[in-house]
């Protein structure tokens, strides 16, 4: 019997099998609640100096970090594999930032200058596109908007720079990695939708429903990663959380295996 009808993965039968996810992990999902709150209890009680670059930027990325970790285990919880882990390569992406701001000091100006570049991007790919139903974007564009972004000389710093920069290179050429083939549904990421047999190798069918088996990774590794960047930002606002940090981060630890490629 299926496991999910005609409402899939937002209601009806999903409800049951979200009930027996939580009692099979229920000690690793604990554990990342216990982290989320603690992580609202630090945001709640920050006070943000405004003319501060460095700490605004900062603890902007940390609330993205932890909205986008709530929306991991808000998507674990119902068992989608495939939206699991888009999300969790938008935290990682996060996190390459955050984490590239606090070690290489040189970084900041460069990140907050991206904006430009996008500006300028944004405006030169309508500015040059023929289609029709962007006529009413192109309009705007005048002579004064084009000697304008002409003047923007800001380099594009890719996705891969930003992780050397913050020291997370490592998880660039892995988890990050294999983590977009699901962003940009590879063919290699769809086989998991095949069903196999496991003696032929042949393909039964397809598989579409809830799974477990993205949980102990992502909830796991999206747990150290909060915890150390909780650790780093509570640093900006002159507290020390390294213990509590380190604890989250032994506990989640306990819960991963080695990960297969």
């Amino acid at each position: 019997m299926s496991v999910v009808d005609e409402n899939g993965f937002l209601s009806g039968q999903i409800e049951a099998w979200i009930l027996r996810h939580r009692a099979d992990h229920a000690d690793l999902l604990t554990l990342a609640e216990t982290l989320n709150r603690e992580c609202h209890a630090f945001l709640n009680g920050c006070t943000v100096t405004i003319s501060d670059t460095k700490q605004l930027t900062s603890i902007v990325l940390f609330a993205r970090l932890m909205e986008l970790y709530q929306a991991v285990l808000l998507i674990v919880d119902r068992g989608s594999r495939s939206g699991t882990r888009v999300l969790f390569r938008a935290f990682l992406e996060a996190f390459f930032h955050f984490a590239a701001i606090h070690n290489d000091s040189s970084y900041l100006d460069e990140y907050l200058d991206q904006f430009e570049h996008e500006r300028k991007s944004l405006i030169n790919r309508i500015r040059y596109t023929s289609d029709p139903a962007l006529e009413d974007f192109r309009q705007p564009i005048d002579d004064t908007l084009i000697a304008e972004i002409q003047n923007i000389d800001v380099r594009r710093v890719n996705i891969e720079e930003v992780a050397r920069r913050g020291d997370c290179h490592n998880i660039y050429v892995t988890a990050y990695a294999l983590l977009s083939r699901s962003v940009h549904s590879s063919a290699a990421d769809l086989e998991a939708h095949l069903a196999l047999d496991v003696e032929s190798k042949t393909i039964k069918g397809f598989r579409y429903g809830p799974t477990d088996e993205e949980t102990a990774r992502t909830v796991g590794l999206a747990g150290v990663t909060l915890a150390e960047a909780l650790r780093e930002i509570s640093k900006d606002f002159a507290e020390d959380r390294t213990e509590i940090c380190e604890r989250f981060v032994a506990s989640f630890k306990s819960f991963l295996k080695v990960p297969t490629l």
